[in-house]
């Protein structure tokens, strides 16, 4: 038997009855106090029952056991339950985790447009709120070709639009379809990418228009040469003119693979670095511009620090030239370039500084990127590619410094890095060194 308790407490409650009815002759009247204490004692079960399911946490204390099988049956269903809900609901906070901390918008609306669900980055990038829960989305963002999308207008499901915070953001949106009459909407700031692939667009076309000047001079006088019944004098002639356009094509080249090396390369490690004296640095470099500038300009060096740089010398050496030539591309015949290399109270500081045109202000955010010049009339830019001040960008980079400009028109520019104290080496004796 199932249950010998239930089973001995009718056993007991019908002999009372027959015992009592054959006492008393009252066999109806026995039967039914029978009757009565079996029903008190299920009333009494059910009680117990009835008040543990008002907080059914812990395990139920029925004493009969038909009952008690009942309860416990009961409490290892709701256990189960319980333990489903739990997970549950950890599953979603996890999930919430996850939507909270993506960089992108996601919002989850309903066929009428209500925003039924939304996470940090839309209520960012859409200027919304946890309160605008159950409302129109379209009331609260004004932008007819988003709403369109969210309604299902838009063919593709995809749009880029302008941000309604600020003109200068880019925002792309999706829609995907859900089951239970819900959109889930996608949004992302695309900004940044759009700027990466206009960058790359003007890449491409400024390396077409840079070879395609040499090319076209070389391709010019290779038609000649072999169009033409030419003296050896002629022909030898045409073939010096060739050097120029090929050097220049082969500077660029090499300029090119230098900034992609600069760019996907790691910081240096230590066993690259060495002590660079910076002094020597201006030395070379100077003795260069002298070169290039071919006595048209006033070249000085002033070296008041002594403190040498942890660094890559031909790095550093190829930064401080390009800011050379610059200088004296820039600057008008006649005009003073100063090279200085001196301590500054946390560090030391390299500068270049001419009295050349000037650069325009609106330009100086703009100056280190590749191909970039600033076209003006005054300029005497003498050969380059480009990519000089781009390169300087990098080197420094992996310096742990960076490219500063103070310029004004007719007034001329200086460009300089600073290094930390850090990435020096000091000596105990000091100088100051001035050629011109």
């Amino acid at each position: 038997m199932r249950h010998p308790q239930d089973l001995l407490l009718i056993t007991a409650l019908t002999c009372s009855a027959l015992f009592f009815g054959w006492l008393t002759d009252a066999w109806g009247w026995s039967f039914f106090a029978a009757l009565g204490v079996w029903s008190l004692n299920q009333w009494r079960e059910l009680r117990r029952l009835e008040r543990w399911s008002l907080h059914p946490l812990s395990r139920p204390t029925n004493e009969a056991d038909r009952w008690q099988a009942i309860s416990d049956r009961l409490y290892r269903s709701l256990k189960r339950a319980r333990g489903r809900g739990h997970n549950v609901l950890q599953a979603h906070k996890a999930l919430r985790v996850v939507t909270e901390t993506l960089p992108d918008a996601a919002l989850v609306l309903t066929k009428s447009g209500e925003i039924d669900d939304l996470n940090a980055a839309a209520r960012r990038l859409l200027n919304l709120d946890t309160s605008d829960r159950g409302h129109s989305l379209a009331s609260l963002v004004r932008q007819p070709e988003f709403i369109a999308l969210t309604k299902g207008k838009i063919d593709g499901n995809r749009i880029e639009f302008t941000s309604t915070l600020k003109d200068s953001i880019r925002l792309e949106a999706r829609r995907v379809p859900m089951s239970g009459n819900r959109d889930l909407v996608l949004v992302r700031d695309v900004t940044q990418l759009n700027r990466l692939l206009s960058m790359r667009q003007d890449f491409i076309a400024n390396v077409s228009h840079e070879l395609r000047t040499p090319l076209t001079v070389i391709v010019g006088y290779i038609e000649t040469l072999l169009n033409e019944d030419l003296d050896r004098e002629t022909t030898l002639n045409l073939v010096t003119k060739l050097r120029s356009p090929t050097t220049r094509m082969r500077a660029l080249v090499d300029d090119l693979l230098l900034l992609t090396r600069l760019e996907s390369s790691p910081k240096p490690g230590d066993d690259e670095l060495a002590a660079v004296d910076m002094r020597a640095v201006m030395n070379v470099i100077s003795s260069d511009g002298r070169a290039l500038s071919a006595g048209r300009h006033n070249i000085a060096c002033e070296a008041t620090s002594t403190a040498t740089v942890i660094g890559i010398e031909h790095e550093l050496l190829s930064a401080c030239l390009n800011l050379m030539t610059n200088a004296v591309r820039y600057s008008p015949d006649g005009g003073d370039i100063t090279l200085s290399w001196v301590d500054l109270e946390h560090g030391a500081r390299f500068s270049v500084r001419d009295h050349g045109i000037g650069i325009p202000p609106e330009h100086l955010s703009r100056i280190t990127e590749r191909f970039y010049r600033v076209d003006l009339a005054k300029a005497r830019v003498r050969g380059g590619t480009g990519l000089g001040l781009a390169i300087v960008k990098h080197i420094l980079k992996r310096h742990n410094s960076e490219l500063r400009i103070d310029s004004e028109l007719a007034q001329g520019s200086t460009f300089y890095f600073d290094f930390p104290e850090s990435q020096l080496n000091r000596t105990t004796k000091t100088s100051k060194e001035k050629a011109s």
